[in-house]
């Protein structure tokens, strides 16, 4: 039986998640500026929302987290914490601004399964942020 999450776990979670909105942030701001829109208005508020999302909920985390058992993943932290830093990575070299908004989005379903303390969610959130990664 895994251990359950420790505080220091879900802290390393929750700066993970708040490494990825900066990344998203970033991305925002290198793409929509006053010379050049490569994203539009529309797309630029939906990655606002993503951002603020993440940020409220990465603040969540480290308290929901702690005591959470993940039975079904070998290395919780590991596990979670690699995910969600290959998405931020991987949000780093993205042009595509829906592959953005695909991978914030599962970012955020990630983050919200956690605070819900639902595990079987928290694996599906996983699988499909890694499958947005892939993508």
């Amino acid at each position: 039986m895994p251990l359950p999450l420790t505080s220091d776990d879900a802290r390393a979670v929750s700066d993970a998640l708040r490494a990825a909105e900066h990344s998203v942030k970033h991305y925002m701001d290198e793409n929509y500026n006053q010379d050049q829109h490569k994203i539009s208005r529309s797309e630029y508020d939906s990655l606002y929302e993503c951002c603020q999302t993440l940020l409220c909920l990465s603040n969540d985390v480290t308290t929901a987290a702690v005591g959470l058992s993940l039975g079904a993943l070998a290395a919780p932290v590991a596990e979670l914490t690699g995910v969600i830093d290959e998405a931020e990575e991987k949000i780093k070299t993205l042009i595509k601004i829906s592959s953005v908004m695909n991978c914030a989005s599962a970012l955020v379903n990630l983050a919200t399964s956690i605070i819900d303390r639902n595990s079987g969610e928290i694996v599906t959130s996983l699988n499909k942020l890694r499958n947005e990664i892939r993508a």
